[in-house]
C-alpha cells in the first residue's frame, strides 16, 4: 500500500482475506509488526480473484514545485 524509501523492507500491506471485504481488509505496518519480505510474488501469477482483490498498481510518484513568484 506504501512505503517510506529508507525503509524498503516494511512497507504497510493490505492483507488478503476472501472472508473479508476489501474495503474492510486490514492494513499492517510490517515495520510495527515486526515482519519483513521474504519473497516477492508478481501480480501477473495471481489468480484473477486474488489480482482483483489486492488491486496492484504501477507504482505512481507526484512531485510538487513551489512556484516562487
Amino acid at each position: 500500500m506504501s512505503i517510506a524509501s529508507d525503509r524498503l523492507l516494511f512497507p504497510k500491506v493490505l492483507v488478503f482475506d476472501p472472508a473479508v471485504p476489501r474495503t474492510e481488509a486490514p492494513i499492517i505496518d510490517l515495520e510495527e509488526a515486526e515482519l519483513t519480505i521474504e519473497k516477492v510474488i508478481k501480480p501477473q501469477s495471481l489468480p484473477p480473484s486474488v489480482h482483483e482483490y489486492l488491486n496492484p498498481r504501477v507504482r505512481t510518484s507526484y512531485y510538487f514545485e513551489h512556484d516562487k513568484k
